[in-house]
């Protein structure tokens, strides 16, 4: 429901509710208000110019355009103090100083000009009615305002010369405007805080819902994450590496380009276990994790197929070239190793590396090859890399020399 609004003031009833309506209308209110206070201040200096057709350069005329004068300077301060601080529009006080002041003008013109006074309420009846549908304020305010303006109007009406018995009717007359200008700013004002209030609840409900929307795409993404890698190393899990392995496939298949393999297996990795703990191994398995984002290419798929063997997909990489990089990847493994608590511990791994034959369609077939040439690596004494040859037996990879620069 839409909370409680005042039938005679048109706010909300609870203090904290008006505060953050005026708040968020304080912008718009104040450029309304500037704007009709510039031409509030254009038009009273504009009809100076009847006031002299019709009193000359008397003392009177005079007056009157001091009056103007002052009243339009005060009107064009107020405007320049809204810029800097726009939250005195909502507040409603500044508008109702400034349409007091402005009221005496009309009681002052009716004493220098009383044979005007048919054209002067008139006059009068539009502002009551302006006062409500052109000026920005609070509506109960502007009822105050009114009120003063009819009762100074019937009595600078009486004092100069009006009938007492035509008072009731001119109250009436001058009322009449104003209440219409109440009714119509009411209904207004209790509009626009319904409003407020409708579009508040949208906002709210949009923000929540943006937020439902942000933490099911952040738990999507962190669902698509643990049902693609590994928990402990962050790696791709097989599955997803199996995945991976088929668009690569599709890849070097259209673009016949070289596929490769690399199986990699930590060498007495049970003994680690058993010497330092699973906390240990655990330390070194996201170790080789960790080395793996170094070592290999953005577009290599790494992945940890279970306990400590890893496998590394490289394509556009042909059977030696997969061979050095495993090489690599083995020396730098070898360069590393893990501290834990006062221990270190040194690490070596025996890689197998297969290239993919034309015949070969699936992951398990290169995987195959691979696991054979690390197992016959295992057997020749691990801490080598080891060739899965198209035909005969694996071969140990002979790593290149490196060459000295001449001097």
């Amino acid at each position: 429901p839409i909370p409680p609004i005042s039938l005679w003031r048109a706010e909300f009833t609870d203090a904290a509710t008006e505060q953050a309506y005026r708040a968020d209308v304080q912008g718009r209110m104040a450029r309304q208000l500037r704007i009709a206070l510039w031409v509030w201040a254009t038009l009273l200096m504009l009809f100076a110019l009847p006031d002299y057709q019709a009193l000359g350069n008397s003392p009177g005329f005079r007056a009157l355009l001091g009056y103007r004068a002052a009243t339009a300077l005060l009107l064009l301060l107020a405007a320049r103090a809204l810029r800097t601080r726009p939250h005195l529009a909502p507040q409603g006080h500044l508008v109702m100083v400034l349409e007091m002041v402005g009221y005496p003008f009309f009681f002052l013109f009716q004493f220098l000009q009383p044979e005007m006074r048919t054209s002067t309420i008139g006059m009068l009846m539009v502002v009551n009615l302006s006062l409500f549908i052109f000026v920005p304020g609070r509506v109960a305010l502007g009822a105050w305002v009114a009120l003063v303006g009819v009762a100074g109007s019937v009595a600078s009406l009486l004092l100069t010369g009006t009938a007492l018995a035509l008072a009731p009717g001119l109250t009436l007359l001058l009322t009449l405007p104003a209440v219409v200008g109440f009714i119509s700013a009411n209904r207004l004002q209790r509009a626009q805080r319904q409003e407020f209030v409708v579009r508040s609840r949208l906002q709210q409900a949009n923000a929540a819902l943006q937020d439902e929307i942000a933490r099911r795409t952040a738990l999507q993404a962190e669902l698509q994450r643990q049902a693609t890698t590994d928990p402990l190393t962050g790696l791709l899990n097989r599955r997803e590496f199996g995945r991976r392995f088929g668009l690569d496939l599709a890849r070097a298949e259209r673009d016949a380009s070289p596929l490769s393999v690399a199986l990699l297996d930590l060498d007495h990795f049970k003994k680690i276990n058993d010497q330092f703990g699973h906390a240990a191994g655990d330390e070194v398995l996201r170790q080789v994790a960790r080395l793996s984002h170094e070592c290999f290419r953005s577009i290599d798929c790494v992945g940890r197929m279970g306990g400590e063997e890893f496998a590394v997909l490289l394509p556009g990489a042909t059977l030696p070239q997969a061979a050095a990089v495993a090489q690599r990847f083995a020396q730098r493994l070898a360069a590393s190793p893990v501290v834990h608590g006062e221990q270190t511990i040194h690490l070596s791994a025996t890689l197998g590396v297969a290239e993919r034959l034309p015949e070969e369609r699936t992951l398990d077939a290169m995987l195959q090859r691979a696991d054979q040439a690390l197992y016959t690596g295992k057997n020749a004494g691990r801490n080598c890399v080891m060739l899965a040859l198209p035909e005969g037996p694996a071969q140990r990879h002979a790593p290149e020399p490196a060459h000295s620069s001449p001097h």
